[in-house]
């Protein structure tokens, strides 16, 4: 089964083969782009080009970071697109709560919504992060190294899939679809 299924419809019913913005910058000459879009987009073509190099090589904390800055910036673009004044020093949890709350009229999360998978992520992101030497459960098994390494590895493939959804929410709202 698809997992996009369980999205709310006015997720589902965005395009994502079409508004692939990165794809459109590349086939548009730079002399035709403003001087800050310029900048922007080269900004975020390394982000993305050094998130799949870290996934692909492995270097999992620092595709996850990478992971959470995209997201966090997309979050706050889609706020201002929907006229939301936000701070840059904003945390992700606040976002995302504040996101849900202008686009659907509820702050709260819900099971097997788009902004409870993105809250789940932020969780285990926390925990890969600052939980690196942290004794759990885990902690005094043989094996503790290889659960937490799986546990990074679930959480840096979940967050490559939560970063192409949110890029795709962020250019929806920013064309007035959303």
């Amino acid at each position: 089964m698809n997992p996009f299924l369980s999205y709310p419809s006015w997720i589902r019913t965005i395009d994502h083969k079409s508004s692939n913005v990165f794809k459109r910058l590349n086939a548009t000459p730079m002399d035709q782009l403003e001087k800050k879009q310029i900048g922007r987009y080269m900004r975020y073509k390394l982000a993305f080009d050094r998130m799949d190099e870290a996934l692909q090589e492995g270097w999992l904390l620092e595709a996850i970071s990478l992971q959470e800055s995209i997201i966090s910036d997309r979050l706050t673009s889609i706020l201002d697109a929907k006229g939301e004044t936000v701070s840059i020093k904003q945390s992700l949890g606040r976002l995302i709560s504040h996101a849900k709350k202008v686009m659907t009229g509820s702050g709260a999360t819900v099971d097997g919504d788009f902004f409870h998978e993105l809250d789940q992520w932020r969780d285990a992101r926390n925990e890969c992060v600052h939980a690196f030497c942290k004794l759990d459960d885990h902690a005094y098994a043989e094996n503790s190294a290889e659960i937490f390494g799986e546990q990074m590895w679930e959480t840096a493939k979940k967050g490559r899939e939560l970063v192409d959804l949110v890029k795709h929410l962020s250019h929806e709202a920013k064309a007035g679809r959303l």
